[in-house]
């Protein structure tokens, strides 16, 4: 059974890193064809989510056609992690300007991190199956 469960953590932590270096190539692919901008906190927006509620910056920004977006971003947190009145930097698809994301670290590295979190949980997990079962193994031989 122990070796069961080390084997399923073990290709659950295989899964999860892959994933995060997935997650990260996406991402940088993602940064690299966006057009980086400057944009303005206009206002703060409250939305709610599954347990409570998080202060979502709504941020205007000028393409380098000139065309004026306003987008609230998907990011929250509570409390607000932005200003009325601040500059923020942007990045945002040439083709679909309304495809704009406040330009941060958070917004780069959330997913990634979380899946390499989760899969060196489920690694050692597998380490401690594995080890469980070797104890258990070895104790039984003459």
């Amino acid at each position: 059974m122990f070796l069961i469960m080390s084997l399923c953590f073990g290709f659950s932590a295989f899964g999860l890193l892959g994933g995060a270096v997935w997650a990260y190539f996406k991402q940088q692919r993602t940064v690299e064809s966006r057009v980086a901008a400057t944009g303005t906190v206009v206002e703060l927006t409250t939305q709610a989510t599954a347990r409570s509620s998080i202060i979502c910056p709504v941020v205007e920004f000028t393409t380098s056609s000139g065309e004026k977006i306003r987008f609230t971003s998907e990011f929250g947190s509570r409390p607000a992690g932005h200003k009325i009145g601040q500059s923020v930097n942007v990045r945002y698809d040439p083709s679909d300007p309304q495809k704009a994301e406040i330009d941060s670290a958070m917004n780069q590295w959330l997913v990634p991190l979380i899946l390499i979190f989760m899969g060196v949980i489920a690694c050692c997990m597998a380490v401690a199956f594995l080890g469980i079962y070797g104890l258990g193994t070895s104790s039984f031989s003459p």
